[in-house]
Order: C-alpha cells, then sequence, then structure tokens
C-alpha cells in the first residue's frame, strides 16, 4: 500500500526530468545564440522580457495553479473536471482583457514619442508573452493534476519547437532581435498552451461553470501565497532592473551570462520544485511530518550531489564556455560564477523547507518572512553595487537567500518539535 505514493513520485519524478532537460538545453540554446549573435541591448531585452514573464508565472502559480493541485485531486471526478474548467474559463477572460489594456502604455509610449520603436514593441511583446505563458502554465498544472507528465512533455516539445525556431529567425534580424526573440516567446507559449488545451479537451473535456465558489476556496491560502511569491521576485529575479537602473544593459548581459553557464542546474530545479508542493502534502498525509522531512532531506541531498558534479565541471571548463563557446568576456568572472553556485545550493533546500510549510498552511508566516528577505537584498543589492559593482546584485541575493533559509528552518522546527511526540 504504501509503494504506490512512492511509485506514482518516481514516475512524475522520472517524466519531470525529461521535461526540464528539454526546456534546460532550450533555453541554454536561446540563450547562448542571442548572447553570441547579437548585442547586449538584444540580449538584455530577452532577459528583461525574461524576468517579467517568470513574475507572472511564479504569482500565478501561487494564487492559482498551486492551490487548485492542492484542492483538485481530493475531489470527485465530475467535481474535479468543472473545478478546472471553470477556473480556466476564468482566467481566460480576465488576462484578455488585463493584456488588451496593457497594450496601450507601449502605444501611447510610441505615440507621444517617450519609447523608441524597438523598446515599445519589446514591451508590447512582453505583455503577449506573459498572457501566452500563463495560459501554458495553467494548462500544464492541470495535465499534472490529471497525472499526464507524459501529455506534458508532448505539448513542451511543441512550445520547444517553435520557440527555437523563432530564436533562429530573430537572429537574421540585427536591429529588432530583442523585440523578435520575445515574439518567439509569445508564438511558443501559445503554441504549448494550445496543444495541451486540446489534449485536455479530448480527454477529460472542459467543463464550464460558476468559478466564483472555488475562488473562494482557494483564496485563503492562494492570497499570501501570491504575496509572498511576488515578494520573492523581488530579490530573485529583479537585479536584472537594478542592474538596468543602476548600471545598463551591459551589466545585465554580464550577469546573466554567468548564470547561462549554471542554467541547466536552475531549469532542473525550477521542474523539481513543480513537484515538491503535491508530493510534500501526500506524504504528509500519508507518513506524517517526521517521514516526510526524512524523505524530502534524501531528495534535497540527491539533488545537490547533482548539481555540485554539474558546478564542479562548469567551472572545469568555465574558460571555454564562456570564451571560446560563447565568445563573450565577462567582468568579474569568475566571482558571478561562484556566487550564482551559491545562490543555486541554497535554492534547493529553502525551497524543500518551502514546500513542507505549505503542506502544513504556513502560508502567511512565510509571506512575512520572504519579505524581510527582500528588504535585506534589495538593500545590499542597491548599496553594495557602489562596492562591489555587478556582483552586488548576487552578493544581495545569497544573503536574502540565507536568510529567508533559517527563517523557514525555525518555522518548521516550531512544528516539529510538537509533533514528534504523537509520531
Amino acid at each position: 500500500m504504501n509503494a504506490h505514493p512512492s511509485g506514482r513520485f518516481l514516475h512524475f519524478f522520472g517524466a519531470s526530468v525529461l521535461d526540464q532537460i528539454l526546456l534546460s538545453g532550450a533555453n541554454f540554446i536561446a540563450g547562448f545564440a542571442m548572447i553570441r549573435f547579437t548585442s547586449d541591448v538584444a540580449y538584455g531585452q530577452f532577459v528583461l522580457a525574461q524576468s517579467a514573464v517568470l513574475l507572472l508565472i511564479s504569482a500565478q502559480a501561487a494564487w492559482l495553479s498551486g492551490p487548485v493541485t492542492a484542492i483538485a485531486p481530493r475531489k470527485s471526478p465530475e467535481l474535479r473536471a468543472k473545478v478546472v474548467g471553470a477556473l480556466g474559463a476564468s482566467q481566460t477572460r480576465f488576462l484578455r482583457r488585463l493584456a488588451l489594456v496593457l497594450l496601450v502604455v507601449p502605444a501611447v509610449g510610441f505615440a507621444f514619442g517617450l519609447w523608441s520603436a524597438s523598446v515599445a514593441l519589446a514591451a508590447a511583446g512582453t505583455i503577449l508573452a506573459g498572457w501566452a505563458a500563463l495560459q501554458r502554465e495553467y494548462r500544464r498544472s492541470v495535465l499534472l493534476i490529471y497525472a499526464r507528465p507524459q501529455w506534458m512533455l508532448r505539448a513542451d516539445c511543441v512550445y520547444v519547437l517553435v520557440m527555437l525556431l523563432g530564436i533562429a529567425l530573430a537572429l537574421q534580424g540585427r536591429a529588432l532581435a530583442g523585440p523578435a526573440a520575445i515574439a518567439a516567446l509569445v508564438a511558443a507559449g501559445w503554441a504549448g498552451a494550445t496543444v495541451a488545451h486540446r489534449m485536455l479537451a479530448a480527454d477529460p473535456g472542459w467543463v464550464s461553470g460558476d468559478a466564483a465558489p472555488f475562488w473562494r476556496e482557494i483564496r485563503s491560502v492562494g492570497l499570501w501565497s501570491a504575496v509572498g511569491a511576488v515578494i520573492y521576485w523581488l530579490f530573485a529575479q529583479s537585479y536584472n532592473y537594478v542592474l538596468a537602473t543602476r548600471l545598463d544593459l551591459t551589466a545585465v548581459t554580464n550577469v546573466n551570462a554567468a548564470r547561462l553557464v549554471l542554467m541547466p542546474v536552475f531549469v532542473f530545479m525550477y521542474g523539481v520544485n513543480n513537484l515538491l508542493t503535491s508530493t510534500a502534502s501526500n506524504w504528509l498525509a500519508e507518513f506524517g511530518l517526521s517521514r516526510m522531512l526524512r524523505r524530502m532531506a534524501v531528495l534535497t541531498l540527491l539533488i545537490s550531489v547533482i548539481d555540485l558534479i554539474y558546478f564542479a565541471i562548469a567551472w572545469a571548463l568555465r574558460d571555454w564556455l564562456i570564451g571560446d563557446l560563447m565568445h563573450k568576456t565577462i567582468g568579474d568572472q569568475d566571482r558571478l560564477l561562484i556566487l550564482w553556485g551559491c545562490v543555486a545550493l541554497v535554492f534547493l533546500p529553502r525551497e524543500v523547507l518551502q514546500a513542507a510549510l505549505y503542506a502544513l498552511k504556513r502560508v502567511k508566516s512565510m509571506a512575512w518572512l520572504i519579505g524581510l528577505s527582500a528588504l535585506l537584498s534589495l538593500t545590499l543589492m542597491w548599496f553594495g553595487i557602489p562596492r562591489w559593482g555587478a556582483a552586488a546584485v548576487l552578493i544581495g541575493q545569497v544573503a536574502g537567500e540565507c536568510a529567508n533559509l533559517i527563517g523557514l528552518a525555525w518555522l518548521l522546527w516550531r512544528h516539529v518539535e510538537p509533533a514528534r511526540a504523537p509520531e
């Protein structure tokens, strides 16, 4: 009986690894092509668009996808279909209206001469890319709710093919390579969303209904989770905007070029993170808090070893990867790589602790903790640039991640101590 949850997790984990290898490889190729064959401005626009899209995805995962993933599996098949269908239709209507309103901003900016054509096109493309990404991500989460990771993998194959084809086309137009690459994200997002939508339409079918009761059901968890996700983005992704504001797009390019070397590690961990919350909830219900934490500790150790092996290989080959393969010169190269390695090393245990606390519904406490960590991080970023240069944004991020990790461990310890005696 106990083997079934573990077997199901291994099945999901294996499919997730394949999926993340695919996405990681595609993102690496796209980033490498942009940094190798376009200007710093074009690559900087592409990175800023990706950061904005990631913020939207994180907020939606916390506000909508995460809570739905937690409540839908416990529903009857008929009610489950109604939950995901009604919320999906509600999301589509809201995003359509919001995107149309936001597209007025770059149009006005260009019409009044406030933005150049390139900047206006990049901003409009980012809005459309965010719209497409949110539609795609919700459908991917529904595929996981229905235990269909292979279907998600097929949809992501379409996404990758369209994105890489779009990036290849973008490289042909040097002047507008940045906006064209963002357009590739738009086309790929819509292609992936359309394929996943059709899969779900065929089985089990989209069921419409009143979404209001389901929004009320997820609101208590989703509100604080979304607040925490947005605040976390402030110190996990806003470094690009800090660099662009305090320095220039060349600094954005340098920091992200160093990150590109470790991109497979980050994308792989994002894929594992997609399964952590549902897995932690299942293990907590099945085995109790102590056994859940032991299992997640083993998982953390295994993935950390993989990460360290990759980092060692990347470090040994760093000059070839950056100089020969990417044809890039990065200021303060070694320090940036080491700092990104530290970010990756802290990221994983922090995500594991966060998943455990999410299963325990300590979302509000986590939101406050993330806020304090973000304040520390952004303060070090902003005031550290005159002293450390571009590396200040990573020093601030490492400090914020460490503070967050310590706080999460303390919150979890408060639950472990009372729970240890009954178990």
